[in-house]
């Protein structure tokens, strides 16, 4: 099963590798990203939670790719 690795961001705060995960595919690390915003959100000072964030889901090899932005709130 490909690993995914997530890299949040909120703007001005960035966590690489926020979490990495075991999943059977792209769509369903998509499924993940938004409980990986979420978790990183929970993260964030209260002032910074307001802001859109982006989820950027890498799959190990290199071979899948996306970006995942949600706007506050989510």
């Amino acid at each position: 099963m490909p690993r995914y690795i997530f890299n949040a961001s909120s703007g001005i705060c960035f966590a690489p590798e926020f979490e990495i995960h075991h999943l059977p595919d792209l769509e369903t690390a998509r499924h993940e990203a938004h409980r990986v915003a979420r978790h990183f959100r929970a993260y964030l000072p209260r002032n910074l939670r307001q802001e859109a964030l982006s989820v950027e889901i890498v799959e190990e090899t290199g071979q899948e790719f996306a970006i995942l932005r949600l706007e506050a709130p989510f």
